[in-house]
């Protein structure tokens, strides 16, 4: 799987890295990514390679647990205001 780098104290939108579309894979029984978007920061010291693009339900799960900060961003929700927050959680971490 493709992997992209997410450097430290780094807060960013993977709206472009989401699989969109599941017509060629439904045969296998393949679900829809559940989210419009997600916005993820970096609250360490260190850079961490996440998986791009995001295929599964699992992909926040997987990623909060190497220590980022994942919000799945719905499509009734203020997309800015949800950045807004990761980037000043990620500012007030001290890790």
């Amino acid at each position: 799987m493709p992997k992209m780098l997410l450097l430290p104290k780094l807060t960013m939108s993977l709206g472009g890295y989401i699989r969109e579309t599941v017509e060629i894979y439904e045969e296998d029984g393949v679900k829809e990514f559940p989210h419009r978007n997600v916005v993820v920061g970096n609250p360490t010291n260190e850079p961490i390679k996440i998986d791009v693009p995001a295929y599964d339900e699992d992909w926040v799960k997987r990623h909060q647990e190497l220590g980022l900060i994942v919000v799945p961003v719905e499509m009734d929700q203020d997309f800015v205001g949800i950045f807004k927050m990761v980037e000043e959680k990620v500012k007030k971490a001290n890790l």
